[in-house]
């Protein structure tokens, strides 16, 4: 649990005037509120027995007028404390949404892949509410919490000593209690997430895989897996729920015990105090608590806020320095990447326009190769460098200007094709988008057509197609291709291949294909890769592979080099 995170999250957001301003309003509150009780249960009282004396010569204006100047007080500043710390909420939100996404930016294109599924907007949204939230969810109710316990503990003991003794040990209590119950709590939301996370996994899986699934009538099994996995969710989530009511039953008994005990001792003391003190101490003890009993939802707020934290600490990094921000362009180094073991080196470069083609066996490493050099998998340090940077200690936001990478099935919106080519150029005019489309052999395909989910009304050719039409119309200085041409027949192959260096004349390309395509291309590739075997290179020289590297040139274009 990350506290310490969140104050110093929130400490860098949210103005300090008002945090201190939204306290000090809150604490006010809670002292007019347990004024206006104690005052309130002493008038009442002190009214009832000078009924039954039958004094007259008593005045009940004054005590009245205190009454309502105090509820007229606690309203005012709750209802004050509230339009501070909801503005102090809204202030902090944008400013830690705006840092956290600057912090995102500067992730590396690998770190970034592990948020595709949503979870980066979930913590820009619900982990940023939950920590911009501490203000008027925990800090100001907690402050005045023991500010006005304290303030009663306070006058008990300077109206009875053991008076005040009893009630420290009973909130001494009431704090075990809490604190148990709480930890109880958290224990078992801990087992819950754990089994959610399963849940979401089991399911998701299965729905990846129900056709296989169907074919081997194993879909009781999954459906079971999923129902053990539901059942651990609910049995985590129910036990916790149990673990806060025991602790809410236990606080309220201690404070039934409390009362009493305060009763029956203010009572024993009589007539040293009278009995309109002693309804009034036992009302400033039933205040006192009623603010003891809002502890574990402030510690489950605090918990939940320092989980928060955690889970943003990635995206809070400090500012890099600027040299780190963006490669520099004045230099071009040679990259290794081993790979594999190879008896001696091979050095290739490709300066500006070029085409590199990687091929090999299934399972020699060709994807895993393109995926090390666009910094999406781990590479040894300093390994895959970009103008002398690397690659891993780059931004997100940088790799990606300079290199683009469509996978084998790479990832395609729920939308329509003009949609799903717009992510790439959102200004793109009709023609521009059907001169890549046709280019991909995919002139007849409409543009307002829907692709379906993951592109899953289109053929596995035509999602591939689309992919790398996507990819031509952002125009990357390096642009990394893994097998385009798979299940293509040969003329529509060529036809891909052949208008990619026509479309993009200054990109370097890098293209993964199976041995037998090798031919496909209409001109000389610079360099021919072959993972696990010799290496050719169009001036005779062979040696094996130890690994790719890409770096941009000063000049539009990009220098590929293999070593």
């Amino acid at each position: 649990m990350n506290r310490t995170g969140a104050w110093r999250l929130l400490r860098a957001a949210a103005p300090r005037r008002a945090l201190l301003t939204g306290l000090l309003l809150a604490t006010a509150g809670e002292l007019s509120g347990v004024a206006l009780l104690g005052v309130s249960g002493w008038f009442l009282t002190t009214c009832a027995v000078v009924t039954l004396q039958g004094i007259t010569t008593w005045s009940w204006m004054y005590p009245s007028g205190a009454v309502r100047t105090l509820a007229l007080a606690r309203t005012g500043l709750r209802y004050l404390e509230r339009l501070v710390n909801h503005q102090t909420l809204l202030t902090s939100s944008v400013a830690l949404r705006a840092r956290l996404a600057r912090g995102a930016a500067r992730l590396t294109p690998r770190e970034l892949r592990g948020q595709r599924d949503g979870t980066l907007l979930a913590r820009l949204t619900v982990d940023v509410e939950t920590v911009a939230g501490l203000p008027a969810n925990v800090f100001a109710p907690l402050v005045a919490a023991v500010t006005t316990a304290c303030l009663v503990e306070t006058l008990l003991l300077w109206a009875m000593p053991l008076l005040g003794a009893t009630a420290l040990v009973v909130w001494g209590a009431g704090l075990v209690c809490a604190r148990r119950a709480h930890r109880l709590a958290r224990a078992h939301l801990a087992t819950a997430a754990e089994a959610r996370a399963a849940l979401r996994t089991a399911l998701l899986g299965s729905r990846a895989a129900f056709n296989e699934l169907r074919c081997l009538d194993a879909v009781p099994q999954a459906q079971r897996t999923a129902t053990t996995a539901m059942t651990a969710v609910e049995s985590a989530e129910w036990a916790a729920a149990r673990a806060e009511r025991l602790g809410r039953l236990g606080l309220r008994l201690l404070a039934a015990l409390g009362q009493a005990s305060v009763l029956v001792i203010g009572l024993c003391a009589a007539p040293a105090q009278p009995v309109a003190a002693v309804v009034s101490e036992v009302l400033l003890m039933a205040a006192g608590w009623e603010l003891l009993e809002r502890l574990p939802g402030l510690l489950q707020h605090l918990a939940q806020a320092g989980d928060a934290a955690e889970r943003l600490a990635p995206f809070a990094a400090q500012e890099q320095p600027a040299d780190r921000q963006r490669p520099a362009t004045h230099s071009v180094k040679t990259i290794g990447l081993p790979l594999l073991a190879a008896s001696a080196p091979l050095t290739t470069t490709l300066q500006g326009p070029g085409l590199v083609l990687v091929t090999g066996p299934n399972g020699s490493g060709k994807s895993t190769l393109l995926g090390q050099l666009a910094g999406r998998l781990p590479v040894p340090a300093g390994t895959v460098l970009l103008d002398g940077t690397p690659i891993n200690e780059l931004s997100a936001r940088t790799v990606a200007e300079t290199v683009t990478l469509v996978e084998a099935d790479d990832w395609l919106a729920d939308d329509t094709v003009v949609a799903n080519l717009r992510q790439a150029a959102p200004s793109a005019d009709v023609a521009a988008l059907r001169v890549v489309l046709e280019a991909a052999g995919l002139a007849a395909l409409p543009l307002d057509a829907p692709v379906g989910a993951g592109g899953r009304l289109l053929s596995q050719g035509q999602r591939r197609r689309l992919a790398t039409a996507r990819a031509v119309l952002r125009r990357p200085p390096v642009l990394l291709l893994d097998e385009p041409t798979a299940g293509l027949d040969r003329p529509t192959a060529e036809a891909l291949l052949a208008a990619l260096p026509r479309l993009l004349p200054e990109t370097s390309l890098v293209i993964a294909v199976q041995e037998q395509d090798l031919d496909l291309p209409d001109r000389a590739p610079t360099a021919v890769v072959r993972l696990g075997r010799a290496t050719d290179r169009p001036g005779g020289a062979s040696a094996g592979l130890l690994g790719v590297g890409v770096s941009r040139s000063a000049e539009r274009g990009a220098a590929v080099r293999v070593r």
